[in-house]
């Protein structure tokens, strides 16, 4: 994976064997954990996830971003998480109409509030025992949504992700919730181990409606 470094956050990123910029890709953000931050990527490097991600990219055909969280949480990274993102919607070689965000533990907050914040942006979205705010799962309603969590995390309570799926679909949406009986907090072994979870992530192309959720600058931290 290469190194690369966006407004002062440094993140990685790998493309698909016989990439080539003048074709279009789907694109895969994924965020990491709190264990993964620091001011050097070697040991997101050497994330169990980027590695499941990784084998699975050259058949697939995804291009792979990323970011470092180096202190802190997601939340005080958004509004350069969303410049960089904005920025490889622009690209030449990034399919904006397939763009699928993933994280796991803080980074499955992340994925919950860049999807609070961009409906739009996004053709699903998979957050890994993480949580959100209820409150605007209204933004979230024509978003294809699979989150995960096992019912033994000491971390995380599982009904971070009970509450946001459940809000999404009382208003009208389409948020699975998987639930692992044996699995603690680390259950992203599972997820990004299973090729069905790839099936799904990439299964689904963004609506065309460009309109901003409602009031999205009150999350944006």
């Amino acid at each position: 994976m290469e190194e690369k470094i966006f407004e002062g956050m440094k993140y990685l990123i790998s493309y698909p064997d016989a990439f080539r910029e003048d074709n279009r890709y789907p694109l895969i953000l994924f965020l990491h954990g709190a264990g993964s931050r620091g001011d050097s990527t070697e040991k997101l490097k050497r994330n169990s996830s980027i590695q499941n991600l990784l084998k699975r990219q050259n058949e697939r055909g995804y291009v792979l971003i990323a970011p470092l969280c180096q202190r802190g949480n997601w939340y005080e990274w958004m509004p350069v998480l969303l410049r960089l993102l904005e920025a490889y919607r622009n690209c030449a070689y990034i399919d904006s109409k397939r763009i699928h965000v993933t994280g796991k533990s803080m980074g499955g907050y992340g994925t919950w509030a860049l999807a609070t914040l961009r409906p739009n942006w996004f053709a699903s979205v998979m957050p890994i025992c993480g949580g959100g705010i209820a409150g605007f799962a209204m933004n979230l309603v024509d978003l294809p949504i699979r989150t995960f969590h096992g019912l033994r995390d000491k971390t995380v309570d599982p009904a971070e992700s009970l509450q946001m799926a459940k809000a999404v679909n009382m208003q009208g949406g389409h948020a699975e919730l998987i639930l692992f009986p044996d699995l603690e907090h680390n259950c992203w072994d599972a997820v990004y181990s299973d090729e069905s979870n790839y099936d799904w992530l990439l299964s689904f192309t963004a609506r065309d409606d460009e309109n901003l959720p409602e009031d999205p600058s009150r999350l944006v931290y």
